[in-house]
């Protein structure tokens, strides 16, 4: 069974456009470089286009972090792989696909913190509204409520990933 589409491939990729847009806006008078981590796996394809609408010269990074099985967060964080590149004094957008709990990102920007980047922002396709997870979201593409998406990379037990579409499970 398909999900339900949420949003359509036109919309989403129109919305990551913008949001190249805006990012490159925000670093217009601070840099011509940008260190972009793409947290794995969820974030692949919204990293592959974001990147591409963004006129800036930019390094890419993977980190591999998790903690959800099925549809439920499992509060553990699990380190799969790590950033292989001094980020000191650089300027950091960490590109994620969904803000549910929070606890994940929480994570990796603590983490990324010490490695005392000149500047830390986070760009999300999907903010859930379903948590108050207290974290400042600098980019956001589509805010959504208490629905599990899939699609464009968000997954249901590794399924859906490849959907051109944001859907959601009934």
């Amino acid at each position: 069974m398909l999900p339900k589409i949420l949003f359509d491939e036109g919309a989403v990729r129109s919305r990551i456009s913008e949001m190249g847009r805006e990012i490159e806006e925000y670093y217009r008078d601070k840099t011509d470089s940008l260190s972009a981590i793409c947290v794995l796996k969820g974030s692949v394809h919204f990293f592959s286009e974001l990147v591409l609408s963004i006129n800036m010269n930019i390094s890419y990074s993977f980190v591999h972090v998790s903690s959800y099985a099925g549809t439920q967060s499992t509060g553990r964080i699990r380190v799969k792989s790590w950033v292989d590149e001094d980020l000191a004094g650089k300027h950091v957008l960490v590109v994620e696909d969904i803000i549910d709990t929070g606890n994940t990102l929480r994570y990796i920007l603590a983490y990324l913190r010490k490695y005392k980047p000149a500047d830390l922002k986070v760009v999300t396709l999907i903010e859930k509204q379903k948590h108050d997870h207290g974290i400042p979201i600098d980019f956001v593409g589509f805010k959504v409520g208490d629905l599990f998406v899939v699609g464009y990379g968000l997954d249901y037990e590794e399924r859906y990933r490849n959907l051109p579409y944001i859907g959601y499970l009934e």
